[in-house]
């Protein structure tokens, strides 16, 4: 017989889920943090141990090695003061910093685009404005939508490209959009699934970033006539994914820059994003004002 809980239970693995902090695991862990908290976890644990008190030494172990494995460190405020520790620290910052693992010498890979749009001259807030007069995005106050009957073709078109194979995908793209000459699928050594653009200077596009913006750029083509607001406005429909388009995992998010060492200066603020846990993707950057 299935069993079926009662509202009072609690699922022990959602409680668990609650409990992580997305931007500070996984793929945006900080090691540098990480083990400076596991140090100071250690230091406190001997300290314990030391004063014959094994059971309180053991319950800071287990609670602090769980804390930092769900939430990437344990004693508080970390991301806000481990950057200026590493900046005047004699660690060399590329421990911090490490390279991408896709190629050691120039021109053994592409490099990493943003998005299609890229070298589009079209700022945003002008994509934007045009986009609101030809009824594609709607505003209320200070929030804006994209229109219902577009974001329901969006998302079906998204489905329909998500399951296509990546080298079906990447020929799809070739053939909708005129600036791209040649595109192909592309990928790395830990398997992550790109599609190369460009037939001279290749640039990689993230294969949920192609999904959701061919999808927009093949939709705005029935509201749109401007070539480059539908490649420029393509881009702009990120910012309303709330779920990958490939894994179908909610988006997170997250920050430009890692917690340890990405500190920016007194009046810089680094720029939000929304991230695949999953896919560990980012599909939209939120520039910063500052």
């Amino acid at each position: 017989m299935n069993r079926v809980s009662t509202p009072d239970e609690t699922d022990p693995m959602e409680a668990l889920a609650a409990l992580r902090e997305e931007s500070h695991t996984g793929a945006d862990r900080c090691w540098p943090c990480t083990v400076l908290n596991l140090g100071l976890v250690g230091v406190v644990v001997l300290f314990l141990r030391a004063r014959e008190r094994p059971l309180s030494s053991l319950l800071v172990a287990l609670v602090g090695v769980a804390a930092i494995y769900l939430r990437g460190y344990v004693v508080p405020y970390t991301p806000e003061f481990a950057p200026r520790l590493v900046a005047a620290s004699p660690v060399p910052d590329e421990w911090f910093h490490g390279e991408s693992s896709r190629g050691t010498e120039a021109g053994d890979t592409p490099d990493e685009g943003e998005s299609l749009a890229d070298g589009t001259e079209m700022d945003g807030e002008t994509v934007l404005r045009k986009l609101v007069a030809a009824g594609v995005i709607e505003a209320e106050g200070d929030q804006l939508f994209l229109a219902a009957a577009v974001d329901t073709a969006w998302y079906e078109r998204m489905d329909d490209l998500a399951a296509q194979p990546l080298d079906s995908l990447a020929a799809t793209l070739q053939d909708s959009l005129d600036g791209v000459d040649h595109a192909e699928p592309y990928a790395d050594d830990d398997g992550t699934e790109w599609v190369a653009v460009g037939a001279d200077s290749k640039r990689l596009l993230a294969r949920p970033v192609v999904v959701a913006e061919l999808a927009a750029y093949e939709v705005l083509g029935q509201r749109v006539d401007d070539e480059r607001l539908r490649v420029a406005g393509a881009e702009a429909f990120r910012m309303f994914l709330d779920s990958c388009p490939v894994c179908g995992s909610d988006l997170v998010e997250s920050s430009s820059v890692s917690c340890c060492g990405g500190h920016l200066g007194p009046r810089q603020n680094p720029d939000e994003t929304l991230v695949c846990p999953t896919c560990e993707q980012r599909l939209y950057t939120f520039e910063s004002d500052g």
